[in-house]
């Protein structure tokens, strides 16, 4: 398993994997997230590849197919009045495709994503996880990462 770059070559892949994402969360919160064409999903995919912020690298195997991926981008708090100044990696985006699950994909993305953030002198990496993801959850526990915040809802009709 190798770790690089996302390319325009892996549009097709990267798509798929995004789409896989996409179906968990609106099979599982239909009420926040809506179903996104392949269109919609290819203008993110190439809006990432060529965004200067955000960068998206890929684990892919020994035959190049691409395995999973990590969106993600530098966050810095400065003066805030609350918070501390901090250089944050925080990962927008991390999926591992269905079917390379549990073979140490994400450990390794979550590794380049720890070196990444040290090679930049960031404080922390940061990621969001919605709650129903209770695998991803212990997944990002079993890395080392700890629970930060919660966010509380409530419906209200309208």
């Amino acid at each position: 398993m190798q770790i690089r770059e996302a390319r325009i070559e892996d549009k097709k892949e990267l798509i798929e994997l995004l789409m896989q994402a996409q179906e968990l969360h609106c099979k599982n919160r239909p009420d926040i997230f809506k179903k996104t064409t392949k269109k919609e999903v290819e203008s993110e995919v190439i809006e990432v590849l060529e965004s200067k912020e955000r960068k998206m690298i890929v684990a892919v195997n020994d035959k190049e197919k691409v395995c999973g991926l990590v969106i993600f981008r530098i966050k810095e708090v400065e003066n805030h009045i609350n918070l501390e100044n901090a250089k944050i990696l925080y990962v927008e985006k991390i999926v591992v495709d269905k079917k390379c699950q549990r073979q140490g994909v994400g450990t390794l993305l979550i590794q380049e994503m720890n070196k990444i953030a040290k090679e930049l002198k960031c404080n922390r990496m940061e990621l969001s996880c919605w709650s129903f993801n209770k695998e991803a959850i212990e997944f990002y526990k079993s890395q080392g990462m700890n629970i930060q915040r919660l966010n509380m809802e409530i419906e209200v009709g309208g």
